[in-house]
């Protein structure tokens, strides 16, 4: 861990003195005695609880109980030094330490005033760099809720690689080639030039159906459409103008569903500039380099570039166990334009791309695209790569990086992840691209209706406001609702949107969040002076502490969520459920301190310590729903 970051993680600095006073009493080192840190269900158990007994005991051949008695004796005298320990405790085997909750909150609150808007942020992967793809939908058609799934995951999952060091870039990529948009540009080339009534992606998915069907039952539409997917090729084409027309306007209508999402991305990789920037040469041309990756010589595979499987146990018994990249003709598999399109990503490949500007994004940031023409960008090189794709892709994703494996890019191999993530339904529906059956149910469908539903109970609680501040408070709630909702489960369960839930504003849902910090802010305008100058060692009731313990442990809860990006036989876990669970029992623990603790109505001394507990507790609340993505609140 970074130097630095003793001074930004309360509850890192708060396990060391723990560990420290505790390695000095039982003569093991600090960083053992770490292990065998736990925090105990109950707080009537201690704030922390030390193990390191059972393991002793092993050595001096004695009861764990009479090895803790003897390391709890020697502590005593210590316990005079460090005054952010209040008693230690025996029971049986474990050493339990109770904090004292004055020194703890003396020492917590003013490090969270300290460092307001940052706090939470550490430097422990700084010098690190990340790229992240997602969510990479087809521009041919509206985001379906499913969508919306891969993008909140990968935008939350970029904010907290940022939030720990990582220089985490997150980039979309843009299938402008292939048979669905060569049926929508076939379709539009046989249309009137009319200006549609809806919005252009929706449009477009509407179009898609209709056109599939005159593929599945006419030879000749078919033969049309191949013919035009051959032409896309051609950049000069009209066709390929037809697309790049179509493709710009549907990621443009894309990009708002996005926005209202709060998702912004950095960059744009568009598979026509894959397949005419010389990429797929250069990345051939370094396969063909590697000992595992040949030119068949004969064979029905002759003049194919392959991959040789039979080093790999998963694939060592095939029968034919050698994997096509490059066709005979010099085109590329699917496998062979994703193994060189995950070596540019970590510029294994020297980038062959120019860059010129997408968007300007609602937050300000541009947003570029790759191009043939254009200016020359240093994207650099990346540690670390993820790809936010769903868990029917395992099999595929494992054996792109397993080819990088034994191609010899073994350090590239391992630090590539797929966040794996099963789709999303809604209790009515089900969807599929070509039957149209998304109808009804896209992504600006469900926030719409998400959006008039909060309206409804903002306008309760608020029956004076005008339109202005119940729409916009709706809509920032039904971005958070849905948000929360994606992130609340593990990636790798199937989940089913309701309505009830997401909407929620006494329960685990986003509404409650945001109303607690509201609640706070409330609170906080209503002094002028906000617990600055306070003495903090008043707070030592219970409910104080426990929230004042639960705040100390923002940064290190980020810092377990990206220590548990961890590879497993479907992909890489991401929980971002362990830190929604934080946001809401921080939430709980605030509701309960303020039911138990008055603020406003207090003696005046405990009254401005207890605002610096609000204080704290609503710079939390904001920068955890920061990285959530969730839209801040200040009045509900």
């Amino acid at each position: 861990m970074n130097d630095s970051d003793s001074i930004r993680n309360p509850w890192m600095v708060i396990r060391g003195k723990v560990s420290d006073i505790l390695a000095e009493a039982s003569s093991v080192k600090c960083e053992q005695i770490v292990k065998y840190l736990e925090t105990p269900p109950d707080a009537a158990l201690g704030d922390l609880a030390c193990t390191v007994a059972f393991e002793l005991a092993k050595t001096v051949k004695k009861n764990p109980a009479i090895v803790a008695a003897e390391i709890a004796a020697s502590l005593e005298e210590l316990l005079e030094r460090e005054t952010l320990i209040e008693r230690v405790e025996t029971k049986g085997p474990y050493i339990n330490i109770f904090l004292d909750p004055g020194q703890v909150a003396g020492f917590v609150l003013p490090l969270v005033a300290r460092l307001g808007d940052n706090y939470g942020q550490t430097e422990t992967y700084a010098g690190k760099r990340a790229l992240i793809e997602s969510p990479s939908v087809n521009p041919s058609k509206p985001w379906h809720i499913g969508h919306s799934r891969n993008a909140t995951i990968g935008d939350t999952l970029t904010k907290i690689l940022s939030a720990v060091g990582y220089d985490a870039v997150l980039i979309d990529y843009i299938n402008d080639l292939g048979l669905q948009i060569a049926q929508l540009t076939w379709k539009l080339m046989q249309m009137e030039d009319i200006e549609p009534d809806e919005k252009y992606d929706h449009y477009l998915g509407k179009i898609y159906v209709e056109v599939q069907k005159e593929f599945e039952n006419n030879k000749v539409v078919e033969a049309e459409i191949r013919e035009v997917a051959r032409r896309l090729e051609d950049l000069d084409s009209e066709e390929a103008e037809t697309s790049g027309r179509m493709v710009t306007r549907c990621l443009e209508a894309q990009n708002r569903t996005a926005y209202r999402l709060g998702i912004y991305h950095d960059y744009q990789v568009w598979e026509s500039s894959i397949a005419h920037s010389g990429l797929l040469t250069r990345a051939r041309s370094m396969m063909l380099d590697c000992e595992n990756v040949e030119r068949v010589e004969s064979g029905e595979k002759k003049g194919c570039i392959v991959a040789r499987l039979d080093t790999i146990d998963e694939f060592k018994d095939m029968q034919d166990p050698s994997k096509v990249l490059f066709r005979s003709d010099g085109t590329r598999t699917y496998t062979g334009a994703d193994v060189a399109f995950q070596m540019w990503k970590f510029g294994i490949v020297e980038d062959p791309f120019l860059y010129r500007q997408f968007a300007v994004q609602p937050d300000g940031s541009t947003v570029y695209r790759t191009a043939l023409d254009g200016d020359e960008m240093d994207l650099g090189k990346f540690d670390v790569v993820f790809n936010v794709i769903g868990s029917g892709q395992a099999h595929p994703q494992r054996l792109i990086y397993s080819l990088l494996d034994i191609m010899g890019y073994h350090e590239q191999s391992e630090n590539s992840h797929h966040i794996a993530y099963e789709f999303v339904g809604l209790e009515e529906a089900d969807f599929s691209g070509r039957k149209g059956t998304w109808m009804g149910y896209t992504t600006d469908d469900v926030l719409d209706q998400a959006q008039e539903l909060a309206r409804e109970e903002v306008a309760k609680r608020n029956p004076d406001a005008d339109d202005a501040f119940l729409n916009q408070v709706a809509a920032q709630v039904a971005t958070g609702a849905l948000r929360y909702f994606m992130l609340s489960a593990s990636p790798d369960r199937k989940i089913t949107f309701r309505w009830d839930e997401a909407l929620d504003f006494n329960g685990d849902a986003a509404p409650y969040l945001q109303y607690s910090h509201a609640r706070a802010k409330r609170i906080l305008e209503k002094t002028e002076n906000q617990g600055s100058d306070a003495d903090l060692s008043l707070l030592d009731s219970e409910h104080e502490f426990a929230l004042v313990k639960a705040i100390s442990r923002f940064p290190e809860e980020i810092l377990e969520v990206v220590r548990g990006l961890t590879k497993n036989a479907w992909g890489t876990g991401f929980s971002s459920n362990r830190l929604t669970a934080y946001c809401y029992e921080l939430a709980t623990l605030f509701s309960r301190f303020y039911d138990n603790c008055p603020v406003l109505k207090a003696e005046e001394e405990l009254k401005q310590a207890r605002l610096a507990v609000v204080r704290a507790f609503r710079m939390t609340m904001a920068n955890c729903l920061g990285l959530l993505g969730i839209p801040i609140v200040d009045r509900m």
